[in-house]
């Protein structure tokens, strides 16, 4: 399962990116509402503390936020002291949660990255951010530029970044949402394996393995398909591998394949596939064919891939076509 991170700094407005998120049906993590949840109920982390801190931490068993950070703005030693304690037991919640994503302010500076495959910054033009940190919080343009000033410099983040949303009032943010959210998958022939379109250059394509996460390059020499260009033969008209694949996963329920494609026959593997498509060509569709869709299925299965929306036709466009059109 991949796990992905909104992140971006105080005024971009990453916390509205998550709500229209949210109003897709997507679940996603508050990495500061968890944090003080924890910090209220875990009892490792209230332990944790009063060692650190001392008794003062909690008052009648609340949390002391005036003690605290006390503390934590007495020196780094201390701020990193409590980080210690606090974001490794947000980070073993979030998984716990089964949540796919999540939203963290602090990601690079807390040194979470590593612990998700993607990452999403949310920017804004710093007059912008200002602009609405004083309308939010009623406070003076100085004390604004102040926070703003003080936290990681935006272009570093979104340097780090795997996929940049600008949220400067004027673009609109529901079509950069989607482009990120849709995805060309690829196969390469000769290379193990599936692969997610991930940039453009000069004379190749950047892809990143969907199982290993590690980028290559294709060239144009490369035989470079989409999955979602690909068709195998039936008794009446070819069907899309994206409508096959479908088919898979709804007789699996969404898990990998019960057949162990490696050690069956080619027999085995003509009746398993006459299962979810009965009128396959059996003339024209192979036991190596058969083996290749398994192996395939098993991939996108173990990466989460939404089938509905990442195996759609690039209606005969160059592979590269859809990532970046505007």
């Amino acid at each position: 399962m991949k796990r992905y991170c909104i992140t971006g700094g105080i005024g971009s407005g990453k916390s509205y990116v998550c709500a229209i998120l949210r109003k897709r049906g997507i679940e996603i993590y508050d990495c500061d509402d968890e944090a003080r949840r924890l910090i209220d109920t875990s009892q490792e982390i209230h332990d944790k503390l009063v060692s650190l801190i001392g008794p003062e931490t909690y008052i009648d068993g609340k949390y002391n936020t005036a003690a605290v950070t006390q503390f934590l703005l007495a020196s780094e030693e201390n701020k990193q002291a409590i980080n210690a304690i606090v974001h490794p037991a947000v980070i073993e919640d979030f998984y716990k949660s089964g949540k796919q994503w999540m939203e963290c302010a602090i990601l690079y500076e807390a040194h979470l990255e590593q612990y998700v495959d993607k990452v999403i910054a949310v920017t804004a033009p710093r007059e912008v951010r200002i602009e609405r940190i004083m309308k939010r919080d009623g406070i003076s343009y100085e004390r604004a530029a102040q926070w703003v000033d003080g936290q990681t410099n935006q272009d570093e983040v979104a340097r780090r970044a795997d996929y940049i949303i600008i949220n400067d009032g004027q673009k609109e943010l529901n079509k950069q949402i989607d482009k990120i959210m849709s995805k060309t998958i690829l196969a390469i022939s000769g290379k193990p394996g599936l692969y997610e379109l991930v940039s453009r250059g000069k004379g190749n394509l950047i892809v990143e393995g969907l199982t290993d996460h590690k980028r290559i390059p294709a060239f144009a020499s490369d035989r470079v398909t989409s999955l979602g260009d690909i068709a195998m033969y039936t008794e009446e008209e070819d069907m899309p591998l994206g409508k096959i694949l479908i088919a898979l996963r709804d007789m699996e329920k969404g898990k990998p394949s019960s057949l162990n494609y490696k050690k069956a026959s080619g027999k085995e593997l003509e009746e398993y596939f006459a299962k979810f498509v009965p009128t396959f060509d059996r003339d024209r569709v192979h036991s190596s064919d058969i083996k290749k869709l398994i192996q395939w299925y098993n991939i996108l299965i173990e990466a989460g891939i939404n089938f509905e929306e990442d195996l759609k036709p690039t209606n005969g466009d160059n592979i590269d076509d859809r990532q970046e059109q505007e």
